[in-house]
C-alpha cells in the first residue's frame, strides 16, 4: 500500500490521492469516492474490488506508488500496465 499519499477533498465530494511516483519523482494523483479511499485503506477491501473504475495502472500507484509513465519506464513498451488478478 502506498503511504507517501496526501489526501484532498475536491468540492464534488471525491478524494484526490497524491504522491510521487518512485521511479520517475513526478507528481501522480487518482481521484476516488471516499468511500472506496476508507475501504481500501483501512484494509476492508483489495484495490481492484475497492477501485473498480480505476485502470490497472493507476490502482498500481495506489498499491506501489509506480505511476504508469514509472511503469513504463521499468518495463519499457512491449510490457502494458500491471494485470491485476481478480480475487
Amino acid at each position: 500500500m502506498n503511504t507517501n499519499l496526501q489526501a484532498t477533498r475536491e468540492p464534488d465530494g471525491q478524494i484526490r490521492l497524491e504522491g510521487p511516483c518512485w521511479v520517475t519523482k513526478k507528481l501522480y494523483s487518482v481521484t476516488v469516492s471516499e468511500e472506496a479511499a476508507v475501504k481500501y485503506f483501512w484494509g476492508d477491501a483489495l484495490a481492484q474490488n475497492a477501485f473498480p473504475d480505476l485502470s490497472t495502472g493507476q490502482r498500481e500507484f495506489l498499491i506501489s506508488g509506480t505511476s504508469p509513465e514509472g511503469w513504463k519506464q521499468l518495463f519499457g513498451d512491449s510490457v502494458s500496465e500491471p494485470e491485476i488478478a481478480d480475487t
